[in-house]
């Protein structure tokens, strides 16, 4: 599971740095190019992924098994995940867009 998490937070940043770069050139260029590339990655994961994957293998957990209430410490870390990785999501989706395109960014990287 971490070789696979550690892949797709890698192609996440190559990703990034893609678009970034290409959206110097053109925004339809940029959005083409990730297009092709997830394209490019489907058939992989339509034909190379088994079909049992995310299926489970026992009956189905229950409401208390899936929320245990008994482990404070277990709580506390999902909590805090939550909130570290919904605030991260949430800062490349909205502000940081408007704000490296807003005038005081123009002569960024300019000397």
């Amino acid at each position: 599971v971490s070789l696979i998490t550690g892949w797709k937070n890698s192609l996440k940043g190559v990703g990034y740095f893609l678009g970034s770069a290409l959206l110097q050139v053109s925004y339809e260029l940029s959005l083409g190019f990730m297009m092709g590339l997830i394209l490019l990655a489907m058939p992989w994961a339509i034909l190379g992924l088994d079909r049992n994957l995310g299926t489970a293998k026992k009956k189905n957990a229950n409401w208390k098994e899936v929320f245990v209430w008994d482990n404070k410490n277990l709580n506390v870390l999902s909590f805090a995940r939550l909130f570290l990785f919904a605030s991260r999501d949430f800062w490349f989706e909205v502000p940081l867009p408007f704000y490296l395109r807003s005038p005081g960014c123009d002569s960024l990287g300019e000397d």
